[in-house]
């Protein structure tokens, strides 16, 4: 999900929709998509139909902003969010998208009485937070803000530890397994504001995720050349990330029972033994390893 707003990005396209009353022809249409009438046909697709959902999905747009803004607002009351983004979907790309999904989809035929009902991502809102486990409780919120559409998904890397899994099944999630390492929480809401529903996808990740799938979205998927090199230092910085997700996890539990009045003798074992136990996965030297152990036991 890209987070900035904008109506096609070709000079033809844009200068065509800066003016409110211009209808953007099947030819347009045509050649900002580098089709032909013959290709859309063999893609059982039609350049009349796809200028029509252009056309309508553009008439659209200050309604859809409105509604983008308010659920914005209303996602920065829940705890546990650190940051928000959000963007419309370009009208070229969910051309873009309509065709891709033809293939996927052969026998949904879409046309602008239908088309919205189908595409879940008009409206996109990226949520940062700070703790891995932040998403159930933005996720608790959301649910009893809004209707979804359907189950959340979620995101995860192939050979994900079974407790993780779990904790997805545990909170209703669709598992998905991403080849790649994308990790996210995928809300899709229902809001209908007027006579029209429209839907929005809500995406919860950590900023260390976020901070990886743009460095991943930056060298895996535009004009750069297939490098089995990239590939693999993508993987190791993933694997860097995700460690360091863990560790500010680990941090925040020790901060937590530091400062806890009520802690009690049980309460700071278990969290000991936590730390004990992710200490001893970390690839530092052991010198270093045996200084935090004596630091755990020097603190609590």
């Amino acid at each position: 999900m890209r987070c900035k707003r904008t109506i096609g990005r070709r000079t033809g396209l844009h200068s065509t929709m800066s003016e409110a009353a211009t209808i953007v022809t099947r030819a347009t249409i045509l050649s900002e998509l580098n089709e032909s009438t013959e290709s859309l046909h063999t893609k059982g697709l039609d350049a009349d139909t796809l200028a029509a959902i252009y056309n309508d999905y553009s008439s659209r747009l200050p309604a859809l902003t409105g509604i983008a803004e308010q659920v914005v607002q209303t996602l920065r009351k829940a705890e546990g969010v650190h940051a928000l983004t959000h963007r419309l979907k370009d009208p070229l790309h969910l051309l873009q998208k309509i065709i891709r999904k033809k293939k996927e989809y052969p026998s949904r035929d879409l046309h602008p009485g239908n088309y919205l009902d189908y595409i879940n991502d008009l409206i996109g809102i990226r949520v940062l937070h700070l703790y891995k486990a932040d998403w159930q409780t933005i996720g608790n919120y959301i649910e009893q803000v809004w209707p979804l559409k359907r189950q959340p998904y979620a995101y995860i890397p192939e050979h994900s530890a079974a407790a993780i899994v779990q904790l997805y099944k545990n909170s209703n999630c669709k598992l998905v397994y991403h080849p790649a390492g994308y990790q996210a929480v995928h809300y899709v809401i229902a809001t209908q504001p007027g006579k029209q529903r429209y839907y929005a996808e809500i995406q919860l990740r950590t900023l260390l995720e976020e901070a990886w799938s743009e460095i991943d979205h930056r060298f895996r998927y535009p004009d750069h050349e297939h490098s089995a090199l990239t590939d693999a230092l993508l993987r190791i910085l993933h694997s860097f990330t995700t460690n360091a997700d863990e560790t500010i996890t680990q941090i925040k539990a020790l901060a937590d029972e530091l400062n806890a009045s009520t802690s009690t003798s049980q309460s700071r074992t278990k969290t000991v033994a936590q730390l004990r136990k992710y200490i001893s996965t970390l690839r530092i030297p052991e010198t270093e390893k045996q200084q935090l152990y004596r630091s755990i036991d020097k603190i609590l």
